[in-house]
Parts: C-alpha cells; sequence; structure tokens
C-alpha cells in the first residue's frame, strides 16, 4: 500500500529543499508537488493534468522528474479508464520521454 502513496521515488529531503529554493525565487513561479501514483490514477482529468505539466515544466532542480519517472507516470495513465481523454497528457509525457 505505501507504494501507491510513493512519490515517484522523490525522497522528502528533495521536496523540502524545492520548496525552500522555490520559496527564494521572486523572477520564477516554481511548483513544487509531486503527485503520488495514486493520483496519477484516482484524480480528475483536469487536477491530474494541471498537477503533471506543472512537474514536468514548473518544478526547481530539485524535483525535476527523470525520463524514468515519467515513463513510470505515463502506464499508469495509460491503464486509467479515461485515457482515451488524456491522449494530450500522454502525449506530452512521450515527448517527455523522448526529449522532444
Amino acid at each position: 500500500m505505501q507504494y501507491l502513496h510513493d512519490r515517484f521515488g522523490v525522497p522528502d529531503e528533495n521536496l523540502l529543499a524545492a520548496q525552500n529554493s522555490a520559496s527564494k525565487q521572486k523572477n520564477h513561479s516554481f511548483q513544487t508537488y509531486v503527485p503520488t501514483r495514486k493520483e496519477v490514477a484516482k484524480l480528475g482529468r483536469k487536477k491530474i493534468t494541471s498537477i503533471l505539466i506543472d512537474w514536468m515544466c514548473r518544478s526547481p532542480t530539485e524535483i525535476i522528474p527523470s525520463r524514468t519517472q515519467i515513463i513510470e507516470v505515463r502506464d499508469i495513465l495509460l491503464t486509467r479508464k479515461d485515457a482515451d481523454k488524456l491522449s494530450g497528457l500522454i502525449t506530452m509525457c512521450n515527448y517527455y520521454i523522448t526529449n522532444d
């Protein structure tokens, strides 16, 4: 059960460091939230899309997702019943994975 609440292997120390770093930045708006696997699987489309875009595009260095993490995210998204409605987000994950 702990696995579902894991934030894709991002250590708590990195999350705290990201929050500290972001709070010191005045000229840039960083997002410091990393979703759990359960959230990726269950949250509504708009909410999970917003969270994942923020994580992929607006994270401080300490929590920038790796390709492996985004592969895991994409694989979870593909198992959702509404995966067809998440095709844009899944495509974004694929671009992130291939570095396009």
